[in-house]
């Protein structure tokens, strides 16, 4: 893994499958999948995730899935179990998903509305089709 230094208060993680950046002032926290992840590489980025929602307190998530690919259900549920946990005891309030696969987009929104009892009634979850409208409805409350 390589990290880059960046201005005070924001970090940024490099490997062969994600991009992260995260921005302590704005409390954001930005994911880019690199490339499909293997099914290894796709696990390991849930416990990346956990660690950053976790430690340093993130309130907003945008997640760029475009290079994700057709993730296995059973795949996603095994992430949304490790995930659901730590978000709903974090101070995340909103996650925005960028995705242009249809099919990724529904599954996604089926499993994150059955996760829903699981997941704090303040977290809200939103899907876009380019990072701009992920960022305006990121912002929208703080405007």
């Amino acid at each position: 893994m390589e990290t880059n230094p960046l201005p005070q208060g924001m970090h940024e993680l490099r490997n062969a499958y994600l991009h992260l950046i995260v921005d302590e002032g704005a409390r954001l926290l930005y994911s880019e999948w690199v490339r499909r992840p293997s099914r290894e590489e796709y696990r390991e980025a849930a416990t990346i995730f956990a660690g950053y929602l976790r430690d340093s307190g993130i309130a907003f998530w945008i997640q760029d899935t475009g290079r994700l690919g057709e993730v296995p259900v059973e795949d996603l549920k095994v992430v949304l179990n490790e995930l659901v946990p730590v978000a709903a005891s974090s101070c995340l309030r909103k996650v925005a998903r960028i995705t242009s696969d249809e099919k990724n987009m529904a599954t996604f929104l089926e499993l994150a509305r059955q996760e829903k009892a699981r997941l704090s009634a303040d977290i809200e979850v939103q899907q876009f089709k380019t990072y701009r409208e992920a960022a305006e409805w990121v912002w929208s409350d703080r405007l």
